[in-house]
């Protein structure tokens, strides 16, 4: 009742109504502001500024606690074939095996434009040359070199490209054979019989 009069109240004693509260004008959103990023580089497949000789012991070592073999993958970034590699790591006929988590230690050696490493891919055996990058040698658990192929004997018919049959094909040649279980079972079994205690067998795959 006290709103109703109160106009009413104002008129009478000469005085006019206070006028309505203004109304706030709408707030407009802030437009976002959008930091654009520099492009990254693409990442080298061959570190060009790594020690090719390191590289190839630290991989040795590697494979000598797994038992498998080592694949150094001599080649330049440049080079469209090395730079292809990955698409042939990734087809049906090397990603099936695994090759490269279960059989191979594989590390890339940058040779430039075969100005780079050269005494170590000659210690190696790597026969480098224009045109038949990448070369790949097979090194076992030791160090010692086993095989050696270039692009040029991996070549499928696309001449910039590697044949993932062909690849497979050396790669299960050279991969290192399954070992024999036979000595360790027979030495669990005479340890266990010394102690009196039971031989728990494990029968696995490595992928």
């Amino acid at each position: 009742m006290v709103l109703h009069l109160l106009p009413l109240v104002l008129m009478m004693s000469g005085q006019s109504p206070p006028p309505p509260p203004a109304k706030a004008p709408p707030q407009q959103a802030t437009p976002a502001v959008v930091v654009a990023r520099p492009p990254q580089a693409p990442r080298k497949l061959y570190n060009d500024t790594a020690d090719g000789a390191a590289q190839i012991a630290t991989a040795i070592a590697a494979a000598a606690e797994d038992d498998i073999r080592v694949l150094v993958n001599w080649g330049a970034n440049d080079d469209e074939r090395c730079a292809r590699f990955p698409q042939v790591q990734r087809a049906p006929e090397i990603s099936g095996p695994r090759f490269f988590s279960d059989e191979y230690k594989l590390i890339y050696v940058d040779v430039g434009h075969l100005d780079k490493h050269l005494e170590v891919a000659k210690a190696y055996g790597a026969k480098l040359a224009t045109g038949e990058l990448p070369y790949f040698t097979v090194l076992d658990k030791a160090g010692h070199v086993l095989a050696g192929a270039s692009a040029r004997e991996l070549a499928g018919e696309d001449p910039a490209a590697l044949d993932p049959k062909k690849v497979a094909a050396f790669l299960s040649k050279h991969q290192a054979p399954a070992p024999d279980a036979d000595p360790p079972f027979k030495a669990a079994l005479s340890q266990a019989k010394k102690d009196g205690k039971y031989v728990f067998l494990w029968f696995s795959v490595p992928w």
